[in-house]
């Protein structure tokens, strides 16, 4: 990595005669496999190597970008200067100059903390872990019409500098299995899944917990064949952490991105005032240095640090680039991150969380009179206004306290807003790792979490 800093650094020598007020360059190597197992069946796998260098440039107030898939000199030479001349070209049409707002200037090295690297694990080792996962799902019999299984690993080397001084390495890695199977009986279909990884090694599938994960698929999918709808409308429900992750990332983190405040939505001008209950603090966080967004520095060079979104229900700060940061009139925090060394660094979510509470989760079932337990998701949409629907895994009634039926094919709606307001209980079970992978223009791997809590949200079916 010594010698690509070398590189780096010698295109900004050469260059720095052009006059641009600001530039930096972004290396970034990745090796990875993947593999998916349906029913046996090995139906797709890959080996890949990428790298390149992602150049940015700042001239006349304005930015021009370009990308090269070389370390040779002359050529990464040649890419800067192609966007130093976008750069002046696109100067001309804009209304108002980019500005940075300052930062320290770091040299750093930073390795992720793994015990086996998954590059090192033969493959034939990967392709028995998803066989056999897929083998423990399908001997459920004929009950499980469908099965996948997903593994992914990959190492990566990011090099950073800057006509500032910055010289940052980050290298780590990432794994994840995904689990994913549908039971049918009699014309009624029930799917379940799980996933688990991060910045993590393959030590974490040598023990039992890929086989249980397939366990905990089969029968959740089987389990729920024979429930019914709901009877849908507003409702006191308890959510575990996955959900209240899956909420608290789309329908309320995407609208404390800067760049999405400064376009205008639901959290825009609402520094200092209440938006949730005086119980919810959410955090977006570099850290813990395994979660699946581990980000010690983004891709702007900026040391990362904790965002503290909304601290007892009043909404403190946003998330930001140093663009947006300079916009805003605010400091940057370090979630400038690009998909890869082809796209420009934009504001994106890390680790995202709610803090925990007192309650036990099993004392907020006990103390709710009658309403819904639900856990897991399957995705669903979020918009600007923090609007949502989302679908749940599982979901059973509460009654007196005490958990009853369980329902299939629930849905939950509603308004980020009004939902994190309404919650009157937090859990102490803090939980994070629910490893994915956000979409927003461009991918960006993710984590989230949180305890279970209680609130008021609606609830999706048969009317």
């Amino acid at each position: 990595m010594s010698e690509v800093v070398d590189v780096l650094n010698k295109v900004l020598e050469s260059t720095s005669s052009l006059g641009y007020e600001y530039a930096d360059l972004r290396y970034e190597y990745r090796e990875g496999f993947s593999i998916e197992v349906r029913k046996g069946v090995v139906e797709a796998s890959q080996v890949g190597i990428r790298r390149g260098v992602g150049i940015r440039v700042l001239a006349d107030g304005a930015w021009g970008f370009a990308s090269a898939e070389s370390l040779e000199l002359e050529e990464l030479r040649n890419a800067l200067e192609r966007a130093f001349k976008l750069a002046k070209t696109s100067a001309k049409a804009r209304e108002k100059r980019v500005e940075l707002a300052e930062v320290k200037v770091y040299r750093d090295r930073v390795f992720s903390r793994v015990k086996e690297n998954p590059v090192d694990v033969p493959i034939e080792e990967k392709v028995g872990l998803a066989l056999e996962v897929d083998r423990r799902i399908t001997s459920y019999g004929d009950v499980i019409k469908d099965v996948s299984v997903m593994y992914l690993d990959g190492s990566f080397r990011k090099v950073f500098v800057s006509s500032e001084g910055a010289e940052i390495v980050v290298e780590g890695v990432r794994t994840y299995l995904r689990v994913y199977a549908t039971a049918g009986e009699a014309g009624k279909l029930s799917p379940a899944y799980e996933a688990i990884g991060g910045v993590k090694g393959f030590e974490i599938y040598r023990g039992e917990e890929p086989f249980q994960l397939a366990k905990t698929v089969a029968e959740r999918a089987i389990g729920l064949l024979k429930a019914s709808l709901p009877k849908g409308g507003l409702s006191t429900v308890v959510l575990d952490n996955k959900l209240l992750a899956l909420i608290v990332h789309e329908a309320f983190g995407h609208c404390a991105e800067a760049d999405l405040v400064i376009s205008g939505d639901i959290l825009t001008g609402k520094i200092g005032q209440k938006v949730a209950s005086e119980l919810v603090t959410i955090v977006d966080d570099p850290e813990p240095p395994n979660a699946n967004g581990w980000t010690p520095y983004d891709d702007e060079g900026v040391r990362a640090r904790k965002v503290f979104i909304v601290e007892k229900g009043i909404l403190k700060e946003y998330m930001q680039s140093r663009e947006t940061a300079a916009v805003l009139g605010m400091e940057p925090t370090g979630n400038a991150r690009a998909q890869d060394y082809s796209f420009v660094p934009i504001v994106r979510m890390r680790n995202t969380y709610m803090m925990p509470g007192d309650w036990d989760p099993e004392e907020i079932i006990r103390e709710t009179r009658e309403g819904f337990y639900l856990k897991g998701a399957f995705g669903g949409q979020a918009d600007a206004n923090g609007d949502f629907m989302f679908s749940v895994q599982e979901a059973w009634r509460i009654e007196s306290g005490e958990i009853k039926e369980p329902y299939r094919g629930v849905t939950v709606s509603g308004n980020a807003i009004e939902v994190l307001k309404s919650v009157d209980a937090v859990g102490k079970d803090f939980k994070i790792g629910f490893p994915g992978t956000c979409g927003k223009g461009q991918m960006a791997p993710v984590d989230g979490g949180g305890p279970h809590i209680r609130c008021k949200i609606i609830v999706g079916g048969r009317r």
